[in-house]
């Protein structure tokens, strides 16, 4: 059974929002506005490594299943964690289709997310959700190939700023996106869609 934790769930209230790349206007679905249908968006050709060291690339994503795909960060301290609190809610919240729905959050702080605690911080919203790393300058060039704008980290004076994904995109098998949930979508408007995403594109 997926689990998420009681205190992070909580956090779902706290989202604020930030900026993020516009997209095109739906699809002609029926499809509530937070979530953005679109036209085939071709996968990145890029190769990463999941925490577990198996080569991982968007191309290769599940055959039989849809795989929600993140890029965010371990150390954030409201968006990321509130959204992955928020996936594996949806996920409970749809019973057997959550079995065709794989999780994956690309880092965009791969310096400081090791293997180990990218792991770690996954297994607090759910064991089955899947960490990947790889050099940031093609994490970013990924990001913006599905239109999800990422900058590598900087510092400045003593701060040291990264960025997260302000969407959550909907991939099908071979890696294409065919859609987004916006920023601070709800679990309970996640668990709206995806049931008919699964049907519709399996």
């Amino acid at each position: 059974m997926r689990t998420t934790t009681a205190v992070l769930a909580g956090l779902a209230g706290l989202v604020l929002a930030s900026g993020c790349a516009a997209g095109p206007a739906g699809g002609g679905t029926d499809r509530p506005d937070y979530f953005l249908d679109v036209k085939g968006m071709a996968a990145p050709a890029q190769e990463f490594t999941t925490v577990g060291g198996e080569k991982w690339a968007f191309r290769d994503v599940a055959e039989d299943r849809l795989t929600l795909l993140y890029f965010g960060y371990t150390s954030c301290p409201d968006v990321c964690p509130t959204t992955m609190a928020d996936v594996g809610l949806a996920l409970d919240g749809i019973g057997a289709d959550a079995e065709k729905v794989d999780v994956v959050m690309v880092s965009t702080d791969p310096e400081r997310d090791t293997d180990e605690q990218l792991r770690t911080w996954l297994d607090n919203f759910d064991p089955d959700f899947e960490g990947v790393r790889g050099p940031i300058d093609e994490v970013v060039a990924a990001a913006e190939d599905y239109g999800i704008p990422v900058e590598a980290p900087k510092r400045t004076g003593g701060d040291y700023l990264v960025t997260h994904g302000g969407r959550l995109a909907v991939l099908v098998p071979g890696g294409d996106a065919i859609g987004f949930f916006d920023e601070g979508t709800s679990a309970e408007q996640m668990s709206a869609v995806l049931p008919d995403l699964v049907r519709e594109n399996l």
